[in-house]
C-alpha cells in the first residue's frame, strides 16, 4: 500500500488515501494524485510545484490564568509594566502604598478608603477576580484580557 494525497486546483490537500495500484485509481473531478515523499502529508497542507508545505497550526491558547499571584509578584509585575517605579515597588514591600496606586484609592469613597489601603498595603496574595483587582485594572484603562494577560506575566516572575 501507497499513501497519496489529493490535491485540488489551488494545491491544497483535500484528503489522504492509500492504494494498492494508483493507475487502476480515477481522481475525483477537480483533484489529482500525487505520491507522499518522505514528508507524511496532511489534510490542508499544500503541494505546489513539487514543494509540500504543511497546514498552518493554531497558536496555542494562552496559559490559565492564576486565580491569585504573591504581593511580590503583584508589585514587580506593575514595576515591569512601568505603572510604578522600581523604587515603589521595593517600598511596597514595606507596606508603603504607591503613589499611583494610593491615588486610585483616594479617589474612591471615602468609607472605603481604609479597607483598600489596609488591602493593598497588608495583602500577601491578590486575587484576579478581586473587586479592588478590577477596580485598579479599570483605573489604568485596562481591559479584563490585559489584567489576565498581568496576571499570567507577574504570575511568571
Amino acid at each position: 500500500m501507497t499513501t497519496y494525497a489529493l490535491v485540488d486546483a489551488q494545491g491544497v490537500v483535500t484528503n489522504i488515501i492509500l492504494l494498492e495500484n494508483s493507475a487502476a485509481y480515477k481522481a475525483p473531478e477537480g483533484l489529482t494524485l500525487s505520491k507522499e515523499t518522505d514528508t507524511p502529508y496532511e489534510i490542508g497542507g499544500t503541494l505546489l510545484s513539487g514543494v509540500y508545505t504543511p497546514p498552518a497550526r493554531p497558536a496555542p491558547p494562552p496559559p490559565p490564568v492564576p486565580s491569585s499571584i504573591s504581593d511580590r509578584q503583584f508589585f514587580q509585575q506593575l514595576a515591569v509594566a512601568g505603572i510604578i517605579t522600581e523604587a515603589d515597588a521595593l517600598a511596597s514591600n514595606a507596606a508603603v502604598i504607591p503613589s499611583p496606586l494610593l491615588a486610585i484609592i483616594n479617589a474612591m469613597p471615602v468609607s472605603q478608603q481604609f479597607a483598600a489601603k489596609m488591602l493593598v498595603s497588608g495583602a500577601t496574595v491578590f486575587e484576579r477576580n478581586h473587586p479592588m483587582t478590577i477596580a485598579i485594572g479599570a483605573a489604568y484603562g485596562m481591559t479584563s484580557d490585559e489584567i489576565d494577560a498581568f496576571f499570567r506575566a507577574a504570575a511568571a516572575l
